[in-house]
C-alpha cells in the first residue's frame, strides 16, 4: 500500500505534465478576480478590506491581458475586459467609500439687490488661421 501523499505528489505531478499553460493562466487570473473584489470590502464587509491588495489584483490583471489575448477568443476577451472594469469600479467604489466627504464649498456671496451679479467670461484661447491668430 503506498502513502497518500505520495499518491498526492503522484498526481499532481502527472497534472502538471498534461495541464495546458493558459488553462493555468486563465485559472489564476479568476483567482486574482475573486480575491481582488473580495479586499474592496464590497463582497464581505470592511473587515475583508485592503484597497492595495485591490490595487495589485487589478495590476495583475492588467499587465496578463497581453498574453490571455494570444490564448483567448474574442468573446473570453470581452468578458475578461468586462470583470477588469467591473473590478476598477468596485475599486474606485470602495477608494470613495474609505473617504471621508468632501468639504462642502462656501456658498457664493448673493450680489446686492439692485446690483446686477457680474458676469463671468472665460477667458478664450487665440485661433490660429492661415492669416494669423484671430
Amino acid at each position: 500500500m503506498s502513502d497518500p501523499s505520495q499518491s498526492a505528489q503522484d498526481a499532481a505531478a502527472e497534472f502538471m505534465l498534461t495541464v495546458p499553460v493558459q488553462d493555468v493562466v486563465v485559472s489564476m487570473v479568476q483567482t486574482v478576480f475573486d480575491v481582488g473584489y473580495r479586499r474592496t470590502g464590497l463582497a464581505g464587509g470592511d473587515d475583508e478590506r485592503d484597497l492595495e491588495q485591490t490595487r495589485v489584483s487589478i495590476e495583475t490583471v492588467r499587465a496578463l491581458l497581453p498574453v490571455l489575448e494570444g490564448v483567448l477568443d474574442a468573446p473570453s476577451m470581452s468578458t475578461l475586459r468586462g470583470a477588469l472594469s467591473q473590478l476598477q469600479l468596485a475599486y474606485a467604489d470602495a477608494m470613495r467609500a474609505s473617504q471621508q466627504p468632501p468639504a462642502q464649498p462656501a456658498p457664493a456671496e448673493e450680489p446686492e439687490a439692485g446690483q446686477p451679479a457680474e458676469k463671468i467670461v472665460p477667458e478664450r484661447p487665440p485661433i490660429w488661421t492661415p492669416g494669423g491668430e484671430v
